[in-house]
């Protein structure tokens, strides 16, 4: 493969045109479902021209593979699977109050029993640990398809260490918007700028 290094500055300038467009289309929409959809469409795109680059190229060591598999792919995914799991909030919560109000919580509830279930996943990479990447992060391990949206369930459990952590990112995004959803009131649309805030946090590394 090409240079690594060169590869990762490649994907951290599409990501962050990513998080900049995102930011603008959040700041200047006025439907939200519409704003999703057109973000889900664009971080597809943005992955899809990531992955054409390293199909069917090898990786020249391991090290190569856990910086794709953990730094990488897991930004991308997380991104496609969070705007999927608003998509889903906005087509199935209850129009009346009450049942939004119960449909917000529930939502909430379910942000916190997966990263609860996997906090010692969570753990392991808030804590910058490596000591596992060589089982976790290459590509052996992390051929699972990708299904975007979908709960864990006893009949969908993760085993993509890769797309785990995809799903970390995209769960604590959405329990952001959730929390958001209900400080603000049910009913109203989120006040506070995830995509902003976002685009911000990269442009600071």
């Amino acid at each position: 493969m090409t240079n690594q290094l060169s590869l990762k500055q490649q994907c951290g300038r599409v990501y962050k045109k990513v998080l900049l467009q995102l930011a603008y289309y959040e700041a200047t929409a006025s439907d939200e479902k519409k704003w999703v959809e057109w973000s889900f469409g664009f971080t597809i795109k943005a992955w899809l021209s990531i992955q054409e680059r390293v199909e069917g190229v090898a990786f020249a060591d391991p090290q190569e593979e856990i910086i794709f598999y953990k730094t990488l792919k897991p930004k991308f995914v997380g991104l496609i699977d969070f705007f999927t799991l608003l998509y889903r909030s906005i087509l199935f919560q209850p129009e009346d109050v009450k049942g939004q109000r119960e449909y917000w919580k529930r939502e909430l509830a379910t942000c916190k029993n997966f990263l609860s279930k996997h906090k010692s996943f969570c753990r392991y990479y808030e804590l910058g640990e490596t000591r596992m990447d060589p089982v976790y992060f290459v590509q052996q391990n992390n051929r699972q398809p990708l299904i975007f949206g979908i709960n864990e369930n006893i009949w969908h459990v993760i085993t993509s260490y890769s797309y785990l952590l995809a799903r970390v990112i995209s769960i604590k995004k959405y329990q952001r918007y959730v929390s958001q959803k209900i400080k603000d009131g049910i009913g109203c649309n989120c006040e506070c700028p995830l995509f902003t805030t976002l685009f911000l946090q990269a442009n600071s590394n």
